[in-house]
């Protein structure tokens, strides 16, 4: 189902993808670094709203989903490597440059920043492939 030249189908795989990667960096990969460096204890997250929380990085990833299949149908993206690419570069010049301004102004960590940079990478390669095979 098409909406706007862009697979709904497709969209929700890609937003899946950016939770999956998620889960995984936040968790058994970098999780404990990455709460190290923000400063949060197994304590402090217990008040966290997870059902909120979740909501809110659902809401975003679908969004962002969208957005990269808005911009392979304005590119006329017809390929696993194409469609590589263009996530590439699109991570590149918005998402990257976005979270190096919280290091750059708020004195975030590189250490932090890096870490959000893997995962975003990942988020929109894999989210870009899951788009582009719809």
């Amino acid at each position: 189902m098409d909406i706007y030249g862009i697979n709904l189908i497709g969209v929700l795989l890609g937003m899946f993808a950016f939770m999956v990667v998620g889960f995984l960096w936040y968790g058994p990969i970098f999780g404990k670094r990455w709460m190290t460096l923000n400063g949060f204890t197994e304590e402090t997250m217990k008040d966290v709203n997870m059902p909120l929380m979740m909501a809110k990085g659902l809401t975003n990833s679908l969004i962002t989903a969208i957005g990269i299949a808005f911009m392979f149908n304005a590119f006329g993206v017809d390929s696993l490597m194409e469609a590589i690419h263009i996530s590439a570069m699109l991570w590149f010049f918005f998402s990257a440059t976005t979270a190096m301004l919280s290091h750059i102004y708020e004195k975030q960590p590189l250490e932090l920043t890096f870490i959000h940079f893997g995962n975003q990478l990942c988020g929109f390669v894999l989210a870009g492939i899951a788009i582009s095979f719809f």
